[in-house]
């Protein structure tokens, strides 16, 4: 879907400029079979809980626009895994997660579930399109288990111009992420290209005018 269809569906206006960067790993110049890059490593970040909610809908009361994600686990000979715990989290519009007693969150569980993929190597979450907070890009948390082993911690991030076309709506109050790749703490203003754009998710708006997330995860 080019960018004019879906600010056309989207209903929004406001022009955005695309930002790309990158995350030294060593995994980010391995390829697939398929000739895709391996998904390179993120750091966990202060807000991992370990929560154990194995649920599709994950938004519970929290409000904003809808979004489905579909991800799929597959290995470097690009075949899907079956059986692999993909756990996520993610904050709120406003930037805060659950469960944490700085963000006055405790006992909370809003945002946060794993599910296991299926044969197709695919699991999906019912959520909302994250809001953002000082320091950070835009973007969700994302861990894959197989065999009991955490084999990847990452994040996913969008491209720029849909989630400024998305943060014009009334329910994302605090507007457009101003952080750029250099001021991401977790980038740190690593600048290559490839690696970086091999952690966006792909953002579509579907018939019946649902958002749709999908990435896959290329494991080694």
């Amino acid at each position: 879907m080019n960018r004019q269809k879906f600010l056309a569906l989207l209903g929004l206006s406001v022009a955005g400029t695309s930002l790309f960067g990158a995350r030294k790993k060593d995994t980010a110049s391995l390829l697939t079979d398929c000739n895709d890059p391996i998904t390179p490593p993120i750091p966990v970040g202060p807000y991992y809980k370990d929560e154990k909610l194995n649920r599709t809908l994950i938004a519970e009361h929290k409000q904003g626009l809808s979004i489905e994600y579909i991800f799929t686990v597959e290995d470097k000979h690009c075949k899907p895994i079956e059986g692999a715990i993909v756990d996520i989290w993610q904050c709120d519009v406003d930037g805060h997660y659950s469960d944490f007693d700085k963000e006055k969150t405790v006992g909370q569980t809003w945002l946060r579930g794993f599910q296991k993929t299926g044969k197709d190597g695919k699991c999906r979450f019912a959520s909302i399109f994250p809001g953002w907070y000082n320091g950070r890009l835009t973007h969700i948390h994302a861990k894959v288990h197989i065999n009991n082993e955490n084999v990847l911690t990452t994040n996913c991030f969008f491209e720029k111009h849909v989630e400024n076309e998305i943060f014009q709506h009334p329910l994302y109050t605090k507007g457009i992420n101003p952080t750029t790749i250099a001021q991401d703490f977790e980038l740190r203003g690593d600048k290559d290209t490839k690696r970086f754009d091999s952690l966006i998710m792909k953002i579509s708006k579907e018939a019946d005018g649902k958002l749709t997330g999908r990435y896959t995860f290329a494991i080694v």
